[in-house]
Parts: C-alpha cells; sequence; structure tokens
C-alpha cells in the first residue's frame, strides 16, 4: 500500500503501513461476516522488514513516538486475537517488489511477471 507518512527510519513508516494494512483487512472480515460468510483463520500478512515483524510479538515494547506506539499496539492486538499472522518474505521473493523495486532482467524476473499474469488471469477466468 502508498505511504502516506514520511518518518525518519523505514521502522515507522513500515509500522504505520502494517497498521492501515490491519484496519482494512479487520474492515473485510467485518464485512465478509455482515454476509454471513464464516472467517474464522486469521490472514496471514508478509513483509520483509524482520525488526517490524519480530516486534508484532513482543509483548512490551518502548517506542519513542505516540503514532508508532499507537500503530504497535493496535497490530499487536490482532495478533493476540489471531485475527492475522506476521510472518517474513524475502525480498527477492516478494511478487510486490517488481511493481516497487527495480530487479535485474533475469529469470527471477520473469517468473515474478509470468506469477503476476497468471494471478490476474485466473482471477478474471473466475469472474467471466
Amino acid at each position: 500500500k502508498k505511504q502516506l507518512r514520511v518518518e525518519s527510519i523505514s521502522f515507522g513508516s513500515e509500522f504505520f503501513a502494517m497498521k492501515q494494512c490491519c484496519e482494512y483487512l479487520r474492515g473485510l472480515r467485518y464485512k465478509i461476516r455482515l454476509m454471513s460468510i464464516s472467517c474464522e483463520e486469521p490472514v496471514y500478512i508478509e513483509g520483509d522488514i524482520q525488526s517490524v515483524l519480530a516486534n508484532t510479538t513482543i509483548l512490551d515494547l518502548t517506542l519513542k513516538t505516540k503514532n508508532q506506539s499507537i500503530a504497535y499496539h493496535f497490530v499487536r492486538e490482532g495478533v493476540a486475537r489471531d485475527e492475522w499472522r506476521t510472518e517474513y518474505a524475502k525480498t527477492n521473493d516478494n511478487e510486490a517488489n517488481i511493481l516497487t523495486k527495480q530487479l535485474p532482467s533475469s529469470e527471477k524476473r520473469k517468473d515474478f511477471v509470468r506469477n503476476i499474469l497468471h494471478h490476474i488471469f485466473r482471477s478474471f477466468s473466475k469472474e467471466t
């Protein structure tokens, strides 16, 4: 998701982006339950900043700014309630990086493009 905030360190901006993602997920789960569809399984959130992912499971963390503290407690609450789980995805294996980072022209880049096109056409064929 596009980050609308500017932080001096990537930890704060990544945590804020994760909070926005979790707010969106909580809203989607609520809408799904309103349609009488059961959604008891947790959602998996993948990220490539290990410090952010590790801190979602630490019970006691001291943060310097209030907005980081609010983001931490919101994400941590969802992890504790088992609404979502966080896990690490290597930067080179993250398919979202082809849209945000410059990758060298190689077989890995071709695999990324192939996977993205597969997901697009698979979702398109389900709709028609």
